[in-house]
This record gives structure tokens, sequence and C-alpha cells, in this order.
């Protein structure tokens, strides 16, 4: 990510030239011959505040692993930052060890400008912008039009043409990457329909009315462009706190231990998503939750133990072993992996109660049964779930078998 930074500084010059103009820049007449391929730096030049967000995650809890460059940017950026850069920001900066050979990635990454009309990113299309493959998403990528304009969600002057776009707010906007691909339709359970769960599972049966956006770019009121004459307005934090962030963890999902009849071996465990207005875990197929049960006795010494795992299918059906060697004439290996790990829980679908059942083989006595979720973004490693792993919540329950 530095060198990519070190090269986007050469694309800053004719745009501070804009800039020192003053109100001669207010002309309209800056234009994105680069398409979604315009680096970030550029939009960053005036609006400082969002473009910190999105490179440094200054505002988040988003701790990825992935790096970041600062030397050699023309923006003024901290020397360190506790936090880390967006998704969005580090997108295909990233590998999981996955063999990616089609266009899948890139046509969300770096779509050509679109419509509202034109539905999802066409993953069979590689992008026609050369540099697509050498970054992450862009301001450009969400807010280039067609036309050439820049979309927001109101009206202003600036050096650019602007248009006022109100899908701009409404999940519709995400939808064009996150699962909405006409004629494709709801497969329940499957990866990378996150707008069609918000859909279907959320909206329109009414469990609630919030957007994307609500809960993925907290707003806060701001000038969006600093060192111009602009009032303050309530402005969507670029952040996109999802995935990798602890608040989105510790909000998701409730766990509850019971044990339904006195003196009897039998738990049930309610895992239920009372955050999400998608499915937990959603979007990659290498996302899962996994619940952990322990059973202790007084003494503490382990006794039994159980676990489930969540996470999304990779097809229309659920993972299973016997389709591993179908899987491996596949242009990539994540199918395979995923069918390799054989049946699982489906994910968690928005406000949905799952109850998992479980009787251990315990002596008669009294003992201590804990319970925990943990968060995991690669289910496909050897050891998917390292110490430290996120932890979503955790419940216990003192029980007496006779």
């Amino acid at each position: 990510m530095l060198e990519q930074l070190k090269l986007r500084v050469a694309c800053f010059s004719s745009f501070i030239v804009l800039v020192s103009m003053g109100t001669a820049a207010l002309a309209e007449d800056l234009t994105f011959p680069q398409g979604t391929a315009t680096p970030s730096e550029t939009c960053g030049e005036c609006h400082g505040a969002i473009y910190r967000e999105y490179l440094l995650g200054v505002g988040s809890d988003t701790h990825s692993a992935h790096t970041r460059g600062k030397e050699g940017c023309a923006i003024s950026l901290p020397a360190k930052v506790s936090s880390s850069p967006t998704a969005h920001a580090s997108s295909l900066t990233e590998t999981r060890g996955v063999n990616v050979k089609d266009f899948h990635c890139s046509s969300c990454h770096f779509p050509d400008p679109f419509s509202f009309k034109n539905g999802g990113a066409n993953p069979k299309v590689e992008p026609k912008t050369a540099a697509a493959s050498n970054g992450g998403l862009t301001c450009a990528s969400c807010h280039l039009t067609p036309e050439g304009s820049i979309r927001a969600s109101h009206a202003v002057k600036a050096p650019h043409r602007t248009v006022v776009e109100s899908a701009l707010q409404s999940s519709t906007m995400c939808g064009h990457c996150h699962g909405y691909a006409a004629p494709e339709k709801r497969v329940v359970g499957k990866m990378f329909q996150t707008f069609l769960e918000w859909q279907e599972d959320y909206y329109k049966p009414g469990l609630g009315n919030q957007q994307c956006q609500d809960c993925h770019m907290p707003r806060t009121l701001r000038k969006t462009a600093e060192d111009f004459d602009v009032p303050p307005r309530a402005v969507a934090r670029h952040l996109w706190t999802g995935a990798h962030s602890r608040q989105r963890h510790l909000g998701s999902l409730s766990l509850t231990v019971i044990q339904p009849d006195e003196g009897k071996r039998l738990l049930n465990f309610e895992v239920a998503n009372i955050g999400a207005a998608h499915s937990i875990p959603t979007g990659e197929p290498s996302r899962a939750v996994f619940l952990r049960v322990e059973v202790v006795d007084k003494k503490g010494a382990g006794k039994a133990r159980k676990e489930w795992m969540f996470a999304p299918s990779y097809g229309n059906r659920p993972d299973d072993k016997a389709f591993v060697e179908e899987d491996k004439k596949r242009s990539n290996d994540e199918a395979a992996r995923a069918d390799a790990q054989g049946p699982h829980e489906s994910s968690l679908r928005a406000g949905e109660e799952r109850v998992l059942s479980w009787e251990p083989v315990l002596q008669p006595g009294e003992y201590t049964v804990k319970a925990e979720l943990l968060y995991t973004i690669d289910r496909f490693q050897e050891k998917p779930l390292k110490e430290g792993e996120p932890e979503i919540t955790s419940a216990t329950l003192a029980i007496t078998t006779k």
C-alpha cells in the first residue's frame, strides 16, 4: 500500500492547482479521466476528515492486519494511529491464500462507474480501468457517476460537477457490491447475499427501517470540505465498521444456556441475532462464528466439550465433503475448502433465534457449563480460532445431574 500511495502523489498536482485557484476552482472544471481508479488522495485534498477515516480508520474501532503507508503523501497525516485502514481502503491488499483466477473481486472493487438502474456489478466482466488491480476501493468507486459527476446527498458548489442522489443514503447504494445481483434470487445461507438478507429478512418483514449506513456509517456534524466556505452538515463517517469491528461483534448475538429439566443432562443453547439487519456471519464464506461449550466439575476439571460452527455456504446448497473432487475443477479453491469442512450450521438470519441441543455424558454431580461465541474471518485456517480471537459473548450455568 505504501508504494501505491507514492505512485498516487503524482496525481495530486493538477488538483492542487485547482484548489489554489480559490473561487475560480468552483467553475466545475475538475474531471476524472481515470474513472473509478482516481486515487482517493485526490478527493482527500478537500475532504480531509473523510479521507482520514477511510485510510486510517480514525474514529473507528477497526483493527485489521492490513498495512498502511504515509511517506510521500501530500496530505497531512499523523505518524501513528491506534486504529487501522477500513476494509474498503485496504481491499485487495489482504489475501487468504485463495487462488482466484476470475474477475469476481475486481468487478466490485473497481467497477466501471455505475448507475442504480443497472443492478449489481457483473462478476464476469473485467474492469476497463487498467489500474484497477493495483489498489482498493476508491472514493470514485461509489461517488462517480457514468456521466462523470460526483454523487452527493445535498446540493453544493464544488470544483467538480455534483448531482444530488437520494440513494446515496439507502441500502441500494451498498447493494451494488454487497449482494444485489439481478437476476440472482435469494438463497438462504449462501455467501455474498448481504443486501438480499437485509431486504428479505429484515426490511420487508418490518423488523426495522434502518439502512446499511445507519449502522456501518454513523453520522457526525462537520464540514464536508474543510477549507471551503460551506456549512457543517450531518455527514456519514466513512468507516464501514463491520467484519473487523468489536462494536459490531459485541452487539450482534445473544447466548443463553438452558437446562430444560432439573437433574437431567440435556442442555439447550439459544443463540439469537439481536443486533444485525442481515445474517451473521454474512458475506465471505470464510467468515464464521463458533459456539464452544465446556462442562467443568467443582474443581474446574473439564468433563465434556462440544463445538458448532455457523458460516455461509459457498454455493446454493449446504457445504458437503461429497463435492470436494468436483470443486477442484473450479477456477479457485474456495469451494473445495468450504466443502472439505463438511456440513455446519447456516448463518443466523436477521431476528432469528436458534436452539441447539446437547446431552453430554456426565456422572451424577454438580457442574458448570461454560459457553462462548467466537468470531473469525478465516475458518479455513488449520486453527481458525487463535488465542485472543474476538469473543462476541459468553454465558455460564451451574447444573446438577442425577
